[in-house]
């Protein structure tokens, strides 16, 4: 009898010990790039990676030390290939000015000038921030669709 307990017990612990651990899907985090600006910072919030067809969030954060931030400023979506760069969509966006920090969003449908859907690729958002004393800082975030 002992020894059939002990035969079953072997068999019950060898079937457990061969299975893989479970994994959990790692979480999509939103990861904050930051840009340094004369008189503070600007930093874009976006996703580590965008599915084709979903529409991009991206938020821009002003944080202005001293004085006054504008932007984002003329943004558009920049591609980045074997052949250079080229800009892919110019985006309508109504700047903010703030004192004190402060954010907008920035949205794009994935579709170029053309209204033509984009692909797979890195995308760039590249935008101006410009102070009260009139300084131009050009900020870029890396848009990564798959």
């Amino acid at each position: 009898m002992r020894l059939l307990a002990a035969v079953v017990a072997v068999l019950v612990v060898a079937s457990c010990g061969g299975a893989s651990p479970l994994r959990t899907p790692v979480p999509v985090n939103d990861l904050v790039l930051p840009t340094t600006v004369p008189n503070g910072k600007v930093e874009v919030v976006v996703k580590s990676t965008y599915t084709v067809g979903d529409t991009i969030r991206a938020t821009v954060r002003l944080i202005p030390a001293t004085g006054s931030l504008r932007g984002p400023v003329d943004p558009y979506i920049q591609a980045s290939g074997f052949h250079g760069t080229a800009t892919v969509r110019h985006l309508a966006v109504d700047p903010i000015t703030v004192s004190a920090a402060g954010e907008t969003v920035v949205l794009w449908d994935m579709r170029d000038d053309g209204g033509k859907i984009v692909g797979s690729d890195d995308y760039s958002l590249v935008f101006n921030v410009i102070d009260n004393s009139g300084r131009t800082t050009t900020v870029g975030a890396t848009l990564q669709v798959r």
